[in-house]
């Protein structure tokens, strides 16, 4: 004869499922916790805003130049500005002018740049209206 198979009584599944929420809350209960927050240490804390923030203005300009290689011999920031470089790449013209059209998207105002270089000297002041660059001194 086969083995008769036993009925669950529903009953019987409640009262086991009852049985394993207690004991799971009876663990929760009695495990340590600590007092404070462990995660994070206050002294330990990494300020991100110095990471983000970035020179502003002419700050930003002269660091600019710098980067550029052209040494800052008058610094008269935000009318006048003028840096020496022995030899640049390309027309000077097209330099000062492109270093005039810099300082006014980095400072916001009408920057005349003049450049000495073994040429001579050029002048640029950036217009929105009329760009101009000429030769000073030859």
């Amino acid at each position: 004869m086969p083995a008769r198979r036993k009925k669950t009584a529903i009953g019987d599944v409640v009262k086991t499922v009852l049985w394993a929420f207690l004991l799971a809350t009876i663990f929760v209960l009695i495990t340590p916790t600590p007092e404070r927050d462990t995660g994070i240490n206050e002294t330990e804390k990494t300020e991100f805003t110095p990471i983000y923030q970035k020179p502003k203005g002419n700050e930003a300009f002269l660091n600019y130049l710098q980067n550029q290689g052209y040494k800052i011999t008058r610094n008269n920031l935000p009318t006048v500005i003028e840096v020496y470089k022995k030899q640049v790449d390309r027309d000077p013209n097209e330099v000062v002018q492109e270093l005039a059209e810099t300082a006014y998207r980095m400072t916001g105002k009408n920057v005349k740049v003049i450049l000495q270089t073994w040429g001579g000297k050029y002048m640029a002041e950036h217009s929105p209206a009329q760009p101009k660059s000429k030769l000073l001194i030859k």
